[in-house]
C-alpha cells in the first residue's frame, strides 16, 4: 500500500449557519413575567430603550431572558477541540461519524507562534507557556506529528481495504478502524446554543484580564470561542455589551 497523502493545518472554521431572536427577545421574555402576553410587543421594540434592563438580568443574573434566542455553527476542527466544547454540556451537537464514513486525512498541527513550551510557574490550572525560540526546534515538532500522523492514517486505511488485510473479506467496519487515529484529526460539526449558554462558553474558554474569572484555556478552543463571540457580539450588542460590563459572567 503506498503511503497517504495527509495534510496539515492549523485553521480552526467555525462559520455561523443561522441565527434566531436577538436583544429584543430578551426583553421581550423578561417582561413576559409582568405584561403576559401584551410582553410580545417589545419583540419588535427597540431594544436600546431597554439597556438598563438588559444590564440589569445580566448583573442580578436573571439568565432565563437569555435562553430565547439560538446560534447555529459549522465548525470543522480538530477532535480535542470538540471533546473540550463538548464537555460544557451547553450546546447541541451533531458531529461527522467516524462509524458510518471514512475521515479525511487532515491533521492540526501548531502555528509556528503558538505558546507550547511550559514556563516557570506553570501549573495545571494557570498553564503558562512560551513559543519555540528555534526554527529547527519547530520544524522537529512537525515533521514528528506528520510522521505518526501518516502512520496512524496508514493503519487506518489498511483496516478499511481488502488489500491492506490482506485477506478475502472486506475490510473491517469503520467503527473499529477509527480506533488507530488520533485526536488530531478533523471532524466537523453542527454546534446550535442559546445566548446564555453560549456566555457561559465564553466565560470557561476565552482569557481576558478584565474578567472577574480569569480563565486559561487552550488556544484551539479559544479560537473556536472567540469566532463564535464575534457572531454573539454583533447579533445581540446590547446583551453583549452588558456580559462585559457585568465581568464576563454568564447569568
Amino acid at each position: 500500500m503506498e503511503p497517504p497523502t495527509i495534510t496539515l493545518t492549523s485553521e480552526i472554521t467555525v462559520r455561523l449557519v443561522q441565527q434566531m431572536g436577538g436583544d429584543a427577545m430578551v426583553v421581550a421574555a423578561a417582561r413576559v413575567s409582568t405584561s403576559g402576553e401584551e410582553a410580545a410587543k417589545w419583540v419588535a421594540a427597540p431594544a436600546e430603550e431597554n439597556y438598563g434592563l438588559i444590564r440589569y438580568l445580566m448583573k442580578q443574573r436573571h439568565g432565563s431572558p437569555f435562553e430565547h434566542s439560538a446560534l447555529t455553527f459549522f465548525a470543522h476542527a480538530p477532535i480535542f477541540v470538540f471533546r473540550e466544547w463538548q464537555r460544557h454540556r451547553v450546546a447541541s451537537f451533531n458531529e461527522e461519524s467516524a462509524r458510518y464514513k471514512r475521515l479525511e486525512p487532515v491533521f492540526w498541527v501548531p502555528r509556528r507562534g503558538r505558546a507550547m513550551v511550559a514556563v516557570e510557574g506553570y501549573t495545571a490550572a494557570r498553564p503558562k507557556f512560551r513559543p519555540l525560540e528555534r526554527d529547527d526546534e519547530y520544524e522537529a515538532v512537525i515533521a514528528t506529528m506528520r510522521e505518526q500522523y501518516r502512520a496512524a492514517y496508514t493503519a487506518y486505511l489498511r483496516l478499511n481495504t481488502v488489500e491492506g488485510l490482506g485477506t478475502s473479506h472486506p475490510g473491517i467496519g469503520k467503527e473499529v478502524a477509527r480506533a488507530v487515529l488520533p485526536v488530531g484529526i478533523y471532524s466537523s460539526c453542527w454546534v446550535t446554543m442559546n445566548p446564555r449558554a453560549l456566555m457561559h462558553f465564553l466565560s470557561l474558554r476565552t482569557h481576558d484580564a478584565d474578567a472577574k474569572y480569569v480563565s486559561y484555556p487552550q488556544a484551539e478552543i479559544e479560537e473556536a470561542a472567540r469566532a463564535c463571540e464575534r457572531t454573539f457580539a454583533v447579533g445581540w450588542p446590547l446583551t453583549y455589551k452588558a456580559f462585559n460590563e457585568c465581568g464576563r459572567v454568564a447569568p
